[in-house]
């Protein structure tokens, strides 16, 4: 035992002294620590532009005036004086019909009515000298009335046979031709007026607090990609479908060039609420789990952060609801090297985001 004694205290000398070294160079290390370099950092000011809430939804195209042209009789068609496709003004003469029969009675009825006149002239001479009595004079005039009437009904006979433009319009395409004969109810044409066109669409019953008269939208269709269509509300329905609470809403769209068709599909774009907001680039947000932030400069340009209230987006940009103000400037480029109270350096200013990737743009 006395031997091995010795051999204990030399192995745990040892581990006492490197036990000692280890506590020291951490002290050490702290006290020489250089402070943090600035963060390169580019920037923007908050500037103010204007946003709208948009709704979308999908309508059908009506003319503002529609009809279909038809007669009202059974009879011949002698001509039809007009062209597909052709611009006709109200009372311009679509059709004529066969008249001759009602030309006939109409002379008659004139021929009769000049008798009743004549007749009336000579009893009237023969009243004053009590040759004849008041009675068969009376009995005259009332025949006279009766052939007024009798023309009356023939002009209008002979106006059915006529047909015309009830508005300005432009013409469809020819269903029948001359010579045939046509009924009540068989179309001849069509008349549309399409200068305006109203565009009938529903929008959701929650939004009726927003939609007035008047309200301005965006409309779209296949048929011209590129373009869009401003139009305004004319009407709100005054009902609600209990169904699909939604109500129905109708536009008008201007059409001077009458590229728009009744019947076609179009998407609306719906543009409420408009206002002009705080606006900041889309990219200096700074998400804090369901909120957001950003890096606000200080005078000392310092960065601080700021938790802000977002609102609608446009592409890059973001709506400022609450937190900053216009003339604000925030970090934009770099806010991934940052934290609260970390020092800047400036090295530039946000321009504007990238343009949306184009495969057919001839540089790609």
């Amino acid at each position: 035992m006395q031997k091995r004694f010795p051999l204990l205290i030399l192995s745990a000398a040892p581990l006492l002294l490197f036990s000692c070294g280890e506590g020291e160079p951490p002290a050490v290390a702290g006290a020489g620590a250089p402070p943090s370099a600035p963060v390169q950092v580019s920037t923007a000011k908050v500037d103010l532009r204007s946003f709208t809430d948009m709704t979308l939804s999908v309508g059908n195209l009506r003319a503002t005036e529609s009809v279909e042209i038809s007669a009202s009789v059974t009879e011949k068609i002698v001509s039809l004086d007009f062209e597909d496709g052709q611009t006709v003004k109200e009372g311009d003469v679509i059709a004529r019909l066969e008249s001759d029969e009602e030309k006939a009675l109409m002379d008659i009825a004139k021929a009769e009515l000049a008798e009743e006149q004549r007749e009336i002239e000579r009893i009237e001479g023969l009243v004053r000298t009590n040759a004849v009595a008041q009675v068969t004079l009376e009995e005259r005039r009332t025949q006279a009335v009766r052939a007024e009437g009798a023309i009356s009904r023939i002009e209008a006979m002979i106006k059915d046979r006529l047909i015309t433009a009830p508005f300005d319009g432009v013409i469809g395409l020819r269903r029948i031709s001359a010579g045939a004969l046509v009924s009540p109810g068989a179309i001849i044409t069509t008349l549309d007026k399409v200068d305006t066109m109203k565009l009938d669409f529903t929008v959701p019953e929650v939004l009726l607090g927003s939609l007035t008269t008047g309200t301005a939208l965006i409309a779209r269709t296949r048929a011209y990609p590129d373009d869009d269509f401003s139009g305004s509300i004319e009407t709100i329905d005054t009902r609600v479908d209990p169904l699909t609470r939604a109500v129905p809403v109708r536009a008008l769209l201007p059409n001077p060039d009458g590229r728009l068709k009744p019947g076609m599909l179009m998407t609306v774009e719906l543009q409420r609420n408009e206002r002009t907001s705080p606006t900041i680039p889309e990219r200096a947000l700074v998400p804090l789990g369901e909120r957001q932030a950003v890096y606000l400069i200080t005078p000392e340009k310092t960065a601080k952060l700021v938790e802000i209230t977002i609102g609608s987006r446009i592409p890059g940009y973001v709506e400022v609801v609450a937190g900053l103000a216009a003339g604000d400037e925030i970090v934009v480029d770099g806010v991934l090297s940052l934290r609260e109270g970390s020092a800047l350096k400036i090295v530039g200013e946000y321009a504007a985001p990238s343009a949306p990737f184009d495969p057919t743009s001839p540089s790609r």
